[in-house]
């Protein structure tokens, strides 16, 4: 008795079906971009980035790196950064978005994984005036380093700090981390 077998599968065959059978990820137009880039700069500008609190770090990096929102760009160059930032970090367009899409979700107040995990992570039950409350701490990420700002918050933390204790506390971790 013969058993005919199926021929294998190869991986380079298995990969090409794979992809034929998905639909391709649309891209991004220059449109599009300037779309989203607009939506973020009001989010920037007019909220002071309030929205930017939802997404970790990283993702409003990205979101600075490719649409920057901080900056007035005239379209013509907003579109030549757009150029200029995917030339040297391929992978930036499809990181920011992501993180277009969580920081959007946010705003309309839809479900998005990246910012309800970021929010149950930042997120922490309290004991305030007797009572448990929650309680979140964010930041937002800024383009750049605000030396006066960071100055400030600095000096306001050694006033507070009459005791030592935050320092050595801040020490203490400093160890953990490394």
């Amino acid at each position: 008795m013969i058993l005919a077998l199926p021929r294998p599968v190869h991986a380079c065959n298995f990969q090409a079906v794979a992809h034929s059978e998905k639909p391709a990820m649309p891209r991004l137009t220059s449109r599009d971009y300037l779309i989203h880039r607009q939506f973020l700069r009001e989010q920037w500008e007019e909220h002071d980035g309030a929205a930017f609190t939802d997404l970790p770090m990283q993702e409003q990096r990205d979101l600075h790196d490719y649409y920057a929102p901080a900056v007035p760009f005239a379209e013509k160059e907003a579109l030549a950064h757009r150029t200029a930032m995917t030339k040297v970090f391929p992978s930036l367009p499809q990181k920011a978005g992501r993180a277009y899409q969580a920081i959007q979700a946010a705003v309309d107040g839809t479900p998005n994984q990246t910012v309800d995990t970021y929010r149950d992570e930042t997120t922490t039950v309290e004991l305030i005036a007797g009572k448990r409350r929650p309680l979140r701490v964010t930041g937002v990420a800024r383009p750049k380093i605000d030396h006066y700002r960071l100055a400030r918050v600095l000096l306001a933390l050694e006033r507070q700090d009459t005791d030592g204790k935050l320092l050595a506390r801040a020490k203490k971790i400093g160890r953990r981390r490394h």
